[in-house]
């Protein structure tokens, strides 16, 4: 699009150029006065011209610089005050218009370069060097020479080798290069589709319209770079068929390391990974994983009154139960070399409650323990009964467990909390800061819907980066994932349809600007699948991005 707009106004100086000279040629004669008036009515129409296209002072100003060469060709000297006068005219009566249809002003090229990071590259810098001396040998002209240096500096901050060419130019192509400085570029890392448009501000032309900003088109690569990133966590968002889960199969295909697939509804499927269906095995959830048994029958307790909406009362019973069993076994708090011993299971739990209720005397203790038995039974028969899966080979290669034919949702959650349990327990074995394994949490809001699971999730999301892990969590609500988006590096928002998510994720991507969000709140229920909006933080830019397919 900028090349277009550029490419508009270039045609209209050389048009002009070559009018005026065959309109001068032509006539004969032409007077001092007619010539100044022609020339200062263009350049007037110039700016304001230029300012409609850009709605940028910096860059009409530039374009005047561009004028005085091309003018320079026919013999008009546009430095003179008449002629600067008439172009300065041009540009304060578009501004205050401007001004007056929106009641603010800002720069659109201000506005899109305020984020610039400069990349210096020698290549860039030597050769756009060696266009300008070149351009100096030619010509000879310290005017030249200036734009063209001008242009040098700006070449090498930008750092792309491509435009070093244009240094050549001088000040011709100095309003070109001066856009460079918000254009949008690719970022080194994993991409996973086309940018399609940046969100800015719209142009004079089409402030009338009262559209503050409208997606100006780029094209880019759009990439993940978790080297500059603060974590490895992705929050993805979008209503069901928007594309979430291709999405997140794009993002782990392109990254070269393990994951793990937390599939709920049996929809994923990787030629590299294994496959484990969840019906076919069993997990202890009274397994250690590197904690005391007090911590673990905590965790565990916490886990069950989380599931069965258990009270407080009923959880420290649960977990007085659950420790003693521990202690039957032969697993001490204070013997840290007991921990290896084999864990009891709910069914040596039940056990322990039968033969408890057999020695209680009192209504009381016996009723507590009865509460508790439906639920204890209802573990104790359901896949619980031992790790029949080696964790360590799941956690170190790439695997995706099914939970689909696992029909029952208290059986289902709590088979994954304890495949989550084991997960933070195997990161602990080792410290990495760079990117080894990634976990995909589909459907999240099953898990963090749980106050255990909840809780647990935090924490993986937290400490995961200096051991290595990133998290992927899908959810196709706002409600559960709040907490995690502060702590994510990216966040993905596809087509969303539910007022309460379209407010909530239109007013995290805006900010705190009105205009904004008034553009992400439209654009996000039109979203067409593999559509996605999100903010770069790296850039501070808001990207409308198409998912490769």
């Amino acid at each position: 699009m900028q090349e277009v707009r550029h490419a508009i106004v270039v045609s209209v100086i050389v048009a002009e150029v070559l009018g005026l000279h065959y309109f001068f040629a032509s006539s004969g004669f032409v007077t001092v006065v007619e010539r100044e008036v022609t020339v200062t009515v263009l350049l007037f129409l110039d700016s304001i011209m230029t300012f409609i296209i850009f709605t940028s002072i910096i860059i009409d100003v530039a374009y005047y610089f561009s004028l005085a060469v091309a003018f320079s060709y026919i013999g008009i000297d546009v430095f003179s005050i008449t002629y600067l006068s008439s172009f300065i005219a041009g540009i304060s009566i578009s501004s205050f218009i401007y001004f007056i249809v929106n009641r603010s002003f800002s720069d659109t090229l201000v506005t899109n370069a305020r984020n610039f990071r400069p990349k210096f590259h020698l290549t860039t810098i030597a050769v756009s060097v060696g266009f300008w001396l070149a351009q100096f040998l030619l010509f000879r002209s310290p005017f030249l020479s200036l734009g063209s240096l001008v242009d040098v500096v700006l070449i090498s901050l930008v750092g792309e080798i491509q435009l070093s060419p244009l240094s050549a130019a001088s000040w011709l192509s100095l309003p070109y290069v001066l856009s460079q400085l918000g254009v949008v570029r690719e970022d080194k890392g994993v991409c996973i589709g086309e940018i399609l448009g940046v969100l800015r501000r719209t142009s004079f032309s089409r402030s009338r319209l009262n559209v503050k900003y409208s997606w100006q088109k780029v094209k880019a690569k759009y990439c993940l770079s978790f080297e500059n990133a603060k974590n490895y966590n992705v929050v993805i968002l979008g209503t069901s068929g928007s594309g979430k889960s291709h999405l997140a199969k794009k993002i782990i295909e392109k990254l070269d390391v393990s994951y793990l697939v937390f599939d709920v509804h049996g929809e994923y499927k990787f030629e590299k990974a294994k496959r484990l269906d969840a019906s076919t095995i069993s997990v202890n959830p009274l397994s250690l994983f590197g904690q005391s048994p007090r911590q673990r029958a905590l965790e565990v307790a916490y886990m069950l009154k989380s599931v069965f909406n258990l009270g407080n009362l009923q959880t420290i019973d649960l977990y007085n139960l659950i420790f003693e069993s521990y202690q039957e076994k032969g697993i001490y708090e204070d013997d840290q070399r007991s921990w290896s011993i084999q864990p009891p299971t709910f069914r040596d739990v039940v056990v322990l409650a039968e033969r408890k209720k057999k020695f209680i005397t009192s209504s009381a203790e016996l009723n507590k323990i009865t509460a508790l038995e439906p639920y204890l039974n209802f573990v104790a028969n359901n896949m619980f009964f031992s790790n029949s899966v080696n964790f360590e080979e799941i956690f170190g290669e790439s695997y995706v467990i099914d939970f689909s034919s696992i029909t029952i949702p208290e059986v289902k959650y709590i088979m994954v909390e304890t495949f989550l349990r084991a997960l933070l327990s195997y990161i602990y074995l080792g410290k990495t800061s760079n990117l080894k394994k990634v976990v995909i949490l589909d459907e999240a809001p099953f898990v963090l819907s749980k106050e255990s699971g909840e809780q647990l999730v935090e924490r993986l999301f937290a400490e995961g980066r200096k051991f290595g892990l990133g998290f992927v969590v899908i959810s196709q609500t706002t409600e559960y994932v709040k907490k995690l988006i502060s702590n994510s590096a990216y966040v993905f928002v596809l087509n969303m349809v539910e007022p309460g998510d379209v407010e909530y994720v239109s007013r995290l991507i805006a900010g705190a600007d009105q205009d904004v969000y008034k553009a992400i709140y439209e654009n996000l229920r039109k979203l067409e699948r593999g559509m996605i909006i999100t903010r770069n933080i790296l850039h501070d830019e808001i990207f409308l991005v198409h998912v490769s397919e």
